[in-house]
């Protein structure tokens, strides 16, 4: 085995900052931002997305589902592909992180719109009747009843998409991208005699940052620390 030629300190720090010192992050500093602005901006959008399904009106429910029967059944390296080479014919400038990026946002944010929809018929129509029956208003009963609720009873559901957005961002080393996947593909190109080693410690990286984001998702599950986070009444 050849740990030794794969766990250099030249190596270690261009997976962990990429060529920082020359103004390039990349690696797992650069795998760490793309999926925390996707898991944000995703959440949200998917949010909406999941409320406009739930809505009475057809001109607010019919146009979210079919963004979400679109996305869904898209590859998500083919929307990376589209974000990359389609802004050029129309004119437009973009980078690779921003071509990741905004695949990513739109393809998660379509499984979080189904979470979501889910999460809120999830809640029992008894507590919505009581909330009206104590005066609450229709937003009121929606934002301190139902939402809480069902964000509570997603939380399962919404870390297996946030570690499925981490392990997407490995897809970024196809349009180069230089995150934590083509950082290791440029040492093992330049190596050439310990694939193996390299790509464990890729697996072991990545197993411990989602191990981490699941651990903190999961201490919401405790009703009592969500409640004390998240509801102010």
């Amino acid at each position: 085995m050849n740990w030794d030629l794969v766990w250099t300190e030249n190596n270690l720090i261009r997976l962990v900052v990429g060529n920082l010192a020359r103004g390039d992050p990349g690696g797992l500093l650069l795998t760490i931002g793309l999926s925390i602005l996707c898991i944000v901006v995703s959440t949200v959008l998917g949010a909406v997305i999941g409320i406009m399904r739930v809505s009475r009106s057809m001109w607010i429910s019919v146009p979210a589902a079919i963004y979400v029967l679109i996305l869904r059944n898209v590859p998500v390296l083919i929307l990376i592909f589209w974000a990359y080479f389609v802004p050029p014919y129309l004119g437009l400038q973009t980078s690779q992180f921003a071509s990741v990026a905004l695949a990513l946002i739109l393809f998660t944010a379509a499984y979080i719109a189904e979470i979501v929809r889910g999460g809120i018929r999830s809640v029992p129509p008894g507590n919505i009747l009581a909330a009206r029956a104590l005066g609450l208003s229709n937003f009121e009963t929606q934002a301190w009843v139902v939402l809480p609720q069902a964000f509570h009873n997603m939380i399962p559901a919404l870390t297996g998409r946030y570690i499925t957005v981490v392990k997407n961002t490995s897809l970024a080393f196809l349009i180069g991208l230089a995150d934590l996947t083509e950082i290791g593909k440029e040492i093992n190109d330049r190596l050439m005699t310990a694939p193996i080693e390299l790509y464990f410690t890729l697996l072991l990286i990545y197993f411990v940052v989602n191990r981490g984001l699941s651990a903190i998702t999961g201490s919401l599950e405790n009703l009592g620390r969500f409640n004390r986070l998240f509801i102010r009444i």
